[in-house]
């Protein structure tokens, strides 16, 4: 059978291995990948257990693998440096964890809430495993699980550190890496066991699929995987696998440059936030007022690298640069609401990763974000074009204040 790596692309730029990584398993002369939608595939000829799709392939029932689903996990073992298994969404690659190692103790870190409903279904299920706080000690832990970077406000944690704890323990470390996907992370390389992504988000990156990925270190373990989605259905359709296949060729391209207008964008509203404070060095213009005045706190990894915790590590862990995900903390609820409303060229909705800009109040699904915080997913429009559309809604917020406050 093929082997789903092929480690002549193991060495060439992220963009080519997007490009070409799979390209070991074609079998046909299209240039693009046709779409694979046969739940059912004809045996060879020669015997039932032969190949059955080129020389080196054999499908037998969509389930448990299609020509598509080859490719992409020949795509994303390579990008990733591992072994990944495709399955129908993130939570559903995160329940695929939870049944491959079966941990009693796991450690968590602050994530995304679906993770946390996964974690409870998962104890629902399996009585006695205990979950604390990924900042606790780590007795009797198994399995450590965090988000780097995390959602909704883009910082960064430390993942050699938490690999020393977790191995010192005799734990297993998972890391969600969604919010940074290959060029921008590798958690491999800092110690990470597991990775796991959302490939509905930058994987996918246009809005128009669900899918996850878990990645191993090792085939052998991503090989178990493969036969628990087997048995239990976990698998993504034959859709999903063609979309997703077709969005990891400019994945290098768009997250790169995702990144790049983020953190400009971060480095605008903070500078509103700063420059709307009365120092003794600094009394604000009327302007830098109306612009800045409702923010409270702008959040991201680019500012841990100035802040008084900075960590060099993490400025390592992200060569390429950081998520394309930030948060904007407002004055009040209502504040956040206007903004987000108010905002022309950030879609007002949920998710995260696309080529739109996105704008979420994320109270709005989880009871425990804040309600004055606004999740912000940067897309591939032009800097200038987002900052003007920051510009207006600011302003707008700050003529609807100053008029409501002249009726009192």
């Amino acid at each position: 059978m093929v082997e789903i790596k092929n480690p002549l692309y193991n060495c060439v730029a992220p963009s080519t291995q997007t490009v070409h990584a799979d390209s070991h398993m074609r079998v046909t002369s299209d240039v693009s990948p046709a779409i694979s939608v046969s739940t059912t595939f004809e045996y060879a000829q020669s015997a039932i257990d032969a190949c059955n799709y080129g020389p080196d392939q054999r499908h037998v029932y969509s389930r448990e693998s299609t020509p598509t689903n080859l490719k992409v996990e020949a795509v994303l073992s390579t990008v990733t440096e591992g072994h990944a298994v495709l399955f129908g969404s993130g939570l559903t690659a995160a329940l695929a964890v939870l049944i491959h190692y079966k941990p009693k103790k796991i450690a968590l870190s602050e994530c995304y809430f679906g993770i946390r409903k996964v974690l409870e279904k998962y104890q629902s299920l399996v009585p006695g495993v205990q979950v604390v706080g990924s900042e606790c000690a780590y007795d009797g832990v198994d399995l450590v699980w965090i988000e780097s970077p995390l959602n909704p406000t883009g910082e960064v944690k430390d993942i050699g550190s938490y690999a020393l704890r977790a191995h010192a323990a005799g734990a297993i470390l998972v890391v969600d890496a969604t919010l940074a996907p290959p060029p921008l992370s590798y958690p491999f390389r800092q110690g990470a066991d597991v990775v796991v992504h959302s490939a509905t988000k930058y994987l996918g990156g246009h809005s128009d699929l669900l899918a996850g990925v878990v990645v191993t270190r090792t085939a052998k373990a991503a090989e178990t995987m493969r036969v628990d989605r087997y048995t239990l259905g976990l698998g993504a359709g034959s859709l999903e696998n063609w979309l997703l296949l077709r969005s990891l060729r400019t994945l290098s391209i768009r997250v790169k440059q995702q990144s790049l207008t983020a953190a400009r964008i971060v480095a605008l509203l903070e500078s509103h936030r700063r420059n709307a404070v009365v120092t003794t060095c600094h009394t604000p213009s009327a302007m830098e007022l109306s612009l800045g005045r409702f923010i409270t706190s702008v959040r991201h990894a680019t500012l841990q690298l100035n802040g008084a915790h900075c960590n060099n590590n993490i400025a390592l862990q992200h060569p390429e640069g950081f998520g394309a995900v930030f948060s904007v903390t407002f004055a009040s609820k209502a504040h956040a609401l206007f903004i987000a409303r108010q905002l022309r060229l950030h879609r007002f909705a949920t998710s995260l990763g696309g080529v739109e800009s996105l704008v979420d109040w994320r109270h709005g699904w989880d009871a425990a974000a804040e309600p004055t915080q606004l999740r912000i997913s940067i897309g591939l429009e032009g800097y200038d074009d987002l900052a003007n559309d920051w510009k207006q809604a600011l302003l707008a917020l700050d003529d609807s204040e100053k008029k409501a406050a002249a009726k009192l």
